[in-house]
């Protein structure tokens, strides 16, 4: 495996128009002389990013100006990022925007991080987020892009993005103690879909094959578009893909399920896991289920799985063969790539960047409060 290399933003989040190499010194030069502060300032305009050569580890740190996309810093990366930062405690969350070539910026969301309830998510596309507030009268749904983040509904239980169309949001509530499920197509205002269902009360899987629920005792429900039960399996939905698989975790390992039938297809045990994932190197205990994240590639070929101590990749063919990494998530959150080929996860700190074809890892921003990351593919997922 190749040595990992850390990479950090400098500059302020909101950098001066005439760019960070300026910031802090204008005053001065103009009064040694025009000319001179005009010289110095293409110097430091041009100056090639700084390279320390001897990084505890064998590691390179490399800092960048922040208007190097992220195409400059993680070679053959296709897409750009939208990542959700927290700036501190009693202050709205952010979405930092990080193109493929050009400047990242932030943008404030209307959404204080002492409030995030859960896991906030990123749609399919990227573009879109939602997260639930807890109020005293329920959980309030928000979500939408970045520049247009406000109230869906309020009273729900919980949601899920559609696993492959951009924008499509479900979420399920509860009348007169049966289920309703409400989907929306632009992340605004939606329609009950499935209505009367006495089976579970949270919606964690939403695809063109359907829905799962979960009664919340572990206990999951698959249903057909139509609301139409097919039936049920034990453990916790982690995640779907729009072939109509289902990953999900138990205590006794992962198993990756058709929705049609709910044949399982793979199994990969605990034991291997543990392994994989090395949680007595890492100095931790076992948790009760050993992944906390997953997500297939947009093929369906792979399926990268995260826990508190590692990065596990699943090669599914007439077999599954599995890979670790020693990447350690921070929260459940990860993507692919649009090519299949990196994968994004939310480290305790930043985010770190697998290219698996190479083995490298690449670590970015840490100096954020990372909560949730997502590729934005260039033309759509």
């Amino acid at each position: 495996m190749l040595d990992a290399i850390e990479v950090e933003l400098s500059g302020e989040k909101d950098p001066a128009p005439d760019g960070p190499g300026l910031r802090g010194g204008r005053g001065l030069w103009l009064l040694v002389g025009i000319g001179l502060g005009f010289a110095l300032s293409l110097v430091f305009n041009n100056a090639v990013p700084e390279v320390e050569p001897n990084t505890p580890g064998g590691a390179t740190a490399t800092t960048l100006a922040p208007a190097s996309g992220v195409g400059a810093v993680i070679p053959e990366y296709p897409d750009g990022m939208n990542i959700l930062v927290s700036p501190g405690e009693g202050r709205a969350l952010e979405v930092l925007t990080w193109p493929l070539q050009g400047e990242p910026f932030y943008r404030s969301i209307p959404l204080g991080d002492i409030d995030l309830d859960g896991t906030a998510q990123f749609d399919a596309s990227g573009q879109f987020l939602a997260a639930t507030t807890a109020t005293p009268d329920g959980l309030v749904l928000r979500g939408g892009r970045p520049n247009t983040f406000g109230v869906v509904t309020s009273g729900v239980n919980g949601f899920v993005w559609h696993d492959s169309n951009p924008a499509d949001l479900a979420w399920s509530t509860l009348e007169d103690g049966e289920l309703q499920i409400w989907v929306s197509e632009d992340a605004g205002l939606g329609e009950v879909v499935v209505s009367g269902v006495g089976l579970g009360d949270n919606v964690v899987a939403f695809g063109d094959w359907g829905f799962a629920v979960s009664d919340g005792e572990g206990v999951n429900y698959v249903l057909d578009p139509s609301g139409e039960l097919i039936g049920s399996i034990a453990g916790r939905i982690v995640t779907s893909h729009r072939s109509g698989l289902l990953l999900v975790t138990d205590t006794d390992g992962v198993s990756i399920v058709a929705a049609e039938d709910l044949e399982i297809l793979y199994e990969v045990t605990r034991d291997v896991l543990e392994t994989l994932f090395d949680f007595e190197g890492a100095g931790l205990a076992p948790p009760a289920l050993p992944i906390i994240g997953a997500e297939f590639s947009p093929d369906g070929e792979h399926v990268a799985m995260t826990g508190l101590a590692g990065l596990t990749i699943a090669q599914l063919g007439a077999e599954i063969e599995t890979e670790a990494f020693p990447i350690r998530a921070g929260s459940d959150s990860l993507s692919w790539s649009s090519d299949g080929r990196f994968v994004l996860v939310v480290a305790f700190r930043g985010v770190a960047v697998l290219d698996t074809e190479t083995g490298e890892i690449s670590s970015i921003l840490e100096s954020e409060t990372t909560r949730s990351v997502a590729a934005t593919p260039i033309g759509g997922p």
